[in-house]
């Protein structure tokens, strides 16, 4: 049996990476011989570094479009993609990027939030919607997506939660099947152990402007007494001129309390964790937010926005953890959090454990068989 799958890049090595990689290997478990099919090389000692797996179980094959990394419009390079994979004959094509292609008809297609509605449906702070010059590039891609979504062909559509279900059936007009990202959770649960812990927040991610970290600052501004330690990957032009803006902003407001780790290999963020109390997430409208189970796995107690992923899917509207809405509210939920932390970290770690990778691989492996038995039901949540 061959299996296809398409992946624009795993180089900024996020959420939809996560997914990737775990398709990977549940697929090579159930037997398939696997071709990845990307735009550029993939960087696999970049992957293991930052994801931290012990072994990394990568494709039988891996053709690419070009071979160097892509700078300009890369949004319009996702579109060719796919080409690579129209020769061969395959028993299973996937779609793990999530993007719309024009070239080629997917079995099953993981659609993380679609594209288009970022700039109509959602207060996050993208890069596209922060200047003319970004809207002027974006807004044709947009166009592009929303007239392939018309006439979108699948047989299985997949998302990562119930807020981008919602947002799928409002612009696409379809009923995505949610299955959550898979988060390798084993190392962040030996960091659960740790109890003597100081009074301070972690945040993770990328340095990109949608992760909202200025926000971050003012909260720390209201919070001197707390360590605030915020991880992050950098990647491209973008990405680092992101984190040198944060750093000025540091340095003007004068912030003592404030550190950044940037790239930090898995064993410094793990031990950063295991001495910290709160995971602070700022990003508005998030997806799912695989740190946030991490930082929950790992023993600290989650403050997120409410909204998105991280506020209905995690925390299920505060039963799991904290949330807030202003800048107040964030300071008071991180000051309840580390008073009461014992409590919130004993119903964070039992969440989390619900997010693991051998939960996703197994409901994935569900979705294969029904996939080739065509019992598949709409609706059905993995």
């Amino acid at each position: 049996m061959k299996a296809c799958i398409i992946h624009n890049t795993l180089n900024s090595v996020g959420g939809g990476e996560h997914v990737c990689l775990a398709v990977i290997e549940t697929l090579k478990e159930l037997g398939y011989e696997v071709t990845l099919i990307t735009l550029e090389p993939t960087d696999w000692n970049k992957i293991k570094k930052i994801v931290g797996l012990k072994k990394l179980i990568k494709p039988d094959r891996e053709k690419y479009l070009v071979p160097f990394r892509i700078g300009a419009f890369g949004i319009y390079m996702r579109l060719l993609t796919p080409l690579k994979s129209l020769r061969g004959k395959w028993d299973l094509k996937i779609n793990t990027h999530g993007d719309i292609t024009p070239f080629t008809y997917d079995d099953i297609i993981y659609m993380h939030y679609p594209v288009f509605a970022l700039l109509k449906d959602n207060s996050t702070k993208v890069k596209y919607s922060e200047s003319l010059f970004w809207r002027t590039y974006f807004i044709p891609y947009q166009r592009i997506q929303e007239r392939l979504a018309k006439r979108l062909k699948y047989k299985v559509l997949l998302t990562n939660s119930e807020y981008s279900a919602s947002v799928i059936k409002k612009y696409v007009g379809i009923d995505a099947i949610v299955l959550h990202p898979p988060v390798e959770i084993e190392d962040f649960l030996k960091s659960s152990l740790i109890n003597n812990r100081e009074d301070a927040v972690i945040l993770c991610g990328r340095f990109s402007p949608e992760k909202n970290y200025e926000l971050a600052l003012e909260i720390a501004n209201e919070l001197p007494e707390i360590d605030f330690r915020i991880i992050g990957a950098s990647s491209g032009k973008i990405s680092e001129g992101y984190y040198r803006k944060l750093v000025k902003l540091v340095e003007e407001k004068g912030l003592k309390n404030v550190n950044f780790f940037k790239d930090a290999p898995r064993k410094l963020q793990l031990e950063l964790y295991s001495r910290s109390k709160v995971f602070l997430h700022t990003m508005v409208g998030e997806h799912f937010g695989i740190a946030v189970v991490e930082g929950m796995a790992a023993g600290l107690v989650p403050v997120v926005h409410k909204s998105g992923g991280p506020w209905n899917d995690i925390l299920m509207r505060g039963k799991y953890g904290l949330g807030y809405s202003s800048v107040t509210e964030a300071a008071e939920a991180i000051e309840k959090a580390i008073r009461e932390y014992q409590k919130f970290r004993t119903i964070a770690l039992e969440r989390a454990r619900m997010f693991s990778k051998d939960e996703f691989k197994s409901r994935f492996r569900k979705i294969v068989a029904y996939f080739f038995t065509s019992c598949f039901k709409s609706k059905t949540t993995f």
